[in-house]
């Protein structure tokens, strides 16, 4: 499965909230998605949602994986420069703590499992999105006519 195509099937299949077991399965890497995103990518992922610090036993595997031990919700985004415009997934994601495939290791790559659309989460990105927009053109134009 490619994480970056929007998905065709039911919600039904995709868990709704982190559980022990999506965490399980991050760490181990078992049926997840490998997401990987270089200086300016046109995907990103935005939001940390539903965010769980892991300690104990589980934070101390999550490390010797490689992995930061904190496992968050995110969008899944296409961009025009960092810029969201249409949301391709929400996915469970653990970051890695250095990317494998990247000589400069300056990308960012974490492991992710696909989710139910979280159509709040993805509303309030679009809203800081289009109010940032928004905000800064009312400052433009202010400018261009105070002048």
């Amino acid at each position: 499965m490619n994480p970056y195509d929007s998905p065709k099937s039911n919600d039904a299949i995709y868990p709704d909230e982190i559980s022990p077991a999506i965490v399980e399965r991050l760490i181990a890497g078992s049926e997840t998605d490998s997401l990987v995103f270089y200086g300016v990518s046109d995907h990103q992922l935005y939001g940390r949602k539903n965010r769980i610090r892991l300690s104990g036993d589980v934070a101390k595997l999550a490390e010797d994986a490689g992995y930061d031990p904190i496992v968050y919700q995110s969008v899944l985004w296409r961009c025009l420069v960092f810029i969201p415009v249409v949301p391709l997934g929400v996915f469970a994601v653990i970051p890695k703590l250095e990317c494998d495939d990247d000589p400069d290791r300056d990308a960012d790559q974490y492991r992710g499992i696909r989710m139910a659309w979280d159509w709040s989460q993805i509303r309030i990105q679009y809203g800081v999105v289009f109010g940032t927009a928004l905000l800064l053109a009312a400052i433009a134009c202010r400018l261009w006519f105070a002048g």
